[in-house]
C-alpha cells in the first residue's frame, strides 16, 4: 500500500450508486480498498453478492480482493427485502452478470469485518453504503472491534430534510432502524452522510450521456448513471440523479466536500410513521457528542471529481 493512502472497508448492497460507489472508490488513489462486504439492501442479497462481483469485474479489481456476503435481512427481523424498482431489474439496472462470477470470500461479513479491524487497531475505515444490519452485528458481536476502527463512514438518514421512503425515513435507515440506531448510539466516531446533501449533489443527467459514449468501463458506468437518470426523471421530473453512495466515499477522500455539524443523533424504532427517522440535535455544543453529521456540499466539485474519476476507467 503506498504512504498517504486511506485503508477502507466498504460494506454495500448493490443498487447503482452503490456500484458507482465502488468504482470511484477503487479509481481512488487517495484510497486503499481492503475489502468489500455485503449486505441485503436495494434487492436480496443473491442479488447483491452477483452485481457487487459484477462490478469489481468492471473496475479491474484484483482477484484476491475480498467479497465477503452478510445478513440476508435485518437484525431485528429477518425478511426478503424487495428489490428497489429504481435501481432496474436486479438491483443494477438489468447490467448483465458475467460469464465468469467472480467466487464470494468463504466467511461471514460480520466476523470478517471484526478481523480486519483487530488486525489493523486504529486504522481502517468502515464506509457502510446500505442498511446497517453487518455494522450492528459486528459491533454486537465483537465488542472489542468497534473501537478498533479509525471511524465509521455511513450514507444513511435524513436529519433536517424529507426521506425517500416515508417522509420522516431514508431508504438505509428505513430497511433496518434498529441497527442504525444501535450503531449512533454505540459512542464510535460515526459520519453521516445523508439526504441532506446526497438530494444537493445531483449528477446530471447529460453527464452521464457524456460518460455513455465513452469506451470500456467508464462506458458501462455513464449507461448505469444514464438509465438511473432516467428512472429518476421519470419519477420526479428532474435530469438529473442523486449518487448517494458515491458522496459518502467522497466524504473519505475529499472530506472537504462537505460541511459537518457535530451533535447526538439517534433513530426512530417505535414511531408508526416515523420509524427509520434519523433525529439529530446539533444545537447544543456543550452536550456529549455522538455524529458528525454532513450539512452541506459543493456538489459541482462533487460531480467533477466523479466524472474525472470515472473518466479514468475509458482505456
Amino acid at each position: 500500500m503506498s504512504a498517504g493512502r486511506i485503508p477502507v472497508v466498504i460494506d454495500c448492497d448493490p443498487g447503482v450508486d452503490d456500484a458507482i460507489a465502488l468504482l470511484l472508490a477503487l479509481a481512488s488513489p487517495e484510497l486503499h480498498v481492503r475489502g468489500v462486504t455485503l449486505v441485503a439492501g436495494n434487492t436480496s442479497l443473491a442479488n447483491v453478492e452477483r452485481n457487487a462481483a459484477q462490478v469489481l469485474d468492471l473496475a479491474g479489481a484484483p482477484a484476491d480482493l475480498p467479497l465477503v456476503p452478510g445478513l440476508a435481512g435485518p437484525v431485528a427481523r429477518i425478511e426478503r427485502i424487495p428489490d428497489e424498482p429504481i435501481h432496474g431489474a436486479g438491483g443494477l439496472g438489468g447490467l448483465e452478470p458475467s460469464a465468469t462470477p467472480r467466487p464470494s470470500h468463504a466467511g461471514h461479513a460480520v466476523d470478517w469485518l471484526a478481523e480486519q479491524a483487530l488486525a489493523a487497531p486504529g486504522e481502517l475505515t468502515l464506509v457502510a453504503l446500505g442498511p446497517l444490519s453487518n455494522v450492528a452485528a459486528m459491533l454486537a458481536r465483537h465488542p472489542q472491534a468497534g473501537p478498533a476502527f479509525r471511524e465509521i463512514v455511513v450514507m444513511g438518514g435524513a436529519a433536517f430534510v424529507q426521506g425517500n421512503v416515508t417522509p420522516a425515513a431514508e431508504f438505509n435507515f428505513f430497511a433496518d432502524p434498529e441497527a442504525a440506531r444501535y450503531v449512533l448510539a454505540s459512542g464510535l466516531p460515526v459520519r453521516v452522510v445523508g439526504l441532506d446533501v446526497t438530494r444537493a449533489a445531483l449528477f446530471p443527467l447529460e453527464e452521464a450521456e457524456r460518460l455513455a459514449a465513452l469506451p470500456a468501463t467508464a462506458g458501462v458506468a455513464g449507461r448505469l448513471l444514464r438509465d438511473f437518470a432516467l428512472r429518476y426523471q421519470a419519477r420526479f421530473e428532474v435530469a438529473a440523479v442523486p449518487v448517494h453512495d458515491a458522496l459518502a466515499v467522497a466524504a473519505v477522500s475529499h472530506p472537504a466536500l462537505l460541511g459537518w455539524a457535530e451533535g447526538e443523533a439517534t433513530v426512530e424504532c417505535a414511531g408508526e410513521v416515523t420509524r427509520g427517522a434519523l433525529v439529530a440535535d446539533v444545537r447544543r455544543p456543550e452536550r456529549a457528542r455522538r455524529a458528525r453529521i454532513a450539512l452541506s456540499v459543493d456538489s459541482a466539485a462533487f460531480v467533477r471529481l466523479l466524472c474525472e474519476r470515472l473518466t479514468g476507467y475509458a482505456r
